[in-house]
C-alpha cells in the first residue's frame, strides 16, 4: 500500500506519521511539504518532497491525506484526485461551507473516494455511545470541546486561511450532532463570539432538540480552558460520560461513567490509538461504511455551519 500525505506540521508529526507507521502492509509514505526544497528520506519508506510537485504528479496512491491549514484542501485535492484511489481530507473538508455543493466534490463523495475524516469516529468508544442512543431513552446530550490558545502565528487565527473555532474544534460536537439526528431538528438557540483584536470567531455554543425528544447543548471554544467530553442522560436519570471523547492523548484508557443517584461503575473500553483505526479502515474498507461523512451527513453538518456563521 502506498500512501500520501500532504502537509507536515505538528499534527501531522505527532499524530498522522506515527500511526501510519505502525500499519505493517503499508510500503511507502510520500509527505509533500511547502518547506521543503528538495527530496529528503526520513527512512526506508518515508521521504518527503517539495510541494510544488505535486503539480507533476506522476505515482499512484492508495490512499491520500490532506492535513494542510483548511484554505488548501479543495486545491490539494484538485491537484491529486486523478491519482488517488482514496482521500482522507482533515476536518474540516473546506473553509467555504457553500463548497460542498460543488458537483465535482459531490460526485467523489457518492463514489466514496473523499471524505472528511474524523479520527473519533474510529475508537470503540464511539460504537458504546452509539449503542447507548439506540437502546436508552437519551432525552439529554451535553458535549464540549474547547482548548486554550494557541502561538499568535497558528492558521487559526487567520480568516482567509479557514480559521476560527466553529471550524476547529466546533466541527467535532456538529459532526456527532449531525450523524445522531435521524429526521428533523429545532434549533433553540445559537451564541457565537470573540474578542478584540481578534478577526475569528473564538467561542460558540448551539442548542437544539433532535427528533423532537433530545435536547443537545454543544459548545466549543479556542482560548478557554480544556474540556473535551461528552455526556448522555436517559429517562430513567441515567448520566452516562465520557472525558477526552474527541481527541485522546497517548495511552489513554477509555471508559464509560455511568451514574443515578449514589451508584457509580464503569463501561471499560481500553486503550486505542483512533489514528491508527481510521487509517487501517480506510485501507481495507470502502469509504462508504463511514457513514459520517457521507453526501446526507455533510450536507446537514455544513447546514448547520452556514446557520452559526449567519447568525454571527
Amino acid at each position: 500500500m502506498n500512501v500520501l500525505l500532504i502537509g507536515n506540521g505538528i499534527h501531522a508529526s505527532k499524530r498522522i506519521l506515527p500511526a501510519l507507521q505502525k500499519i505493517k502492509n503499508i510500503n511507502s509514505i510520500s509527505i509533500f511539504d511547502r518547506n521543503e526544497k528538495e527530496k529528503v528520506n526520513l527512512n526506508e519508506i518515508v521521504e518527503i518532497l517539495p510541494y510544488k510537485q505535486l503539480h507533476d504528479i506522476n505515482h499512484n496512491y492508495d490512499l491520500a491525506i490532506i492535513a494542510t491549514p483548511p484554505y488548501n484542501h479543495i486545491p490539494s485535492y484538485e491537484l491529486i484526485k486523478n491519482n488517488c484511489t482514496k482521500i482522507l481530507i482533515e476536518k474540516p473538508l473546506t473553509h467555504k461551507y457553500d463548497q460542498i455543493s460543488c458537483e465535482s466534490i459531490q460526485e467523489d463523495i457518492k463514489k466514496s473516494k473523499l471524505i472528511e475524516c474524523l479520527m473519533y469516529f474510529h475508537h470503540p468508544v464511539w460504537k458504546e455511545v452509539k449503542r447507548l442512543i439506540t437502546t436508552k431513552n437519551i432525552i439529554n446530550i451535553n458535549t464540549e470541546f474547547s482548548v486554550p490558545h494557541l502561538p499568535e502565528n497558528s492558521y487559526r487565527y487567520a480568516s482567509s486561511k479557514g480559521g476560527g473555532s466553529l471550524l476547529d474544534q466546533g466541527v467535532y460536537p456538529l459532526s456527532l450532532i449531525s450523524t445522531i439526528i435521524n429526521n428533523s431538528y429545532k434549533i433553540l438557540d445559537i451564541e457565537i463570539s470573540t474578542e478584540n483584536g481578534y478577526e475569528v470567531d473564538l467561542s460558540g455554543k448551539l442548542s437544539l432538540k433532535i427528533d423532537n425528544k433530545i435536547d443537545i447543548e454543544a459548545r466549543w471554544a479556542l482560548g478557554m480552558e480544556y474540556k473535551n467530553y461528552l455526556m448522555l442522560k436517559d429517562d430513567e436519570g441515567y448520566v452516562y460520560e465520557v472525558n477526552f471523547f474527541y481527541s485522546k492523548p497517548d495511552l489513554t484508557n477509555t471508559e464509560i461513567a455511568v451514574s443515578r443517584d449514589k451508584s457509580f461503575h464503569n463501561i471499560e473500553v481500553g486503550v486505542y490509538d483512533q489514528f491508527e483505526i481510521m487509517y487501517t479502515d480506510a485501507l481495507s474498507k470502502d469509504l462508504s461504511e463511514f457513514e459520517y461523512s457521507n453526501l446526507k451527513n455533510l450536507s446537514l453538518r455544513y447546514s448547520l455551519v452556514k446557520e452559526i456563521i449567519e447568525n454571527i
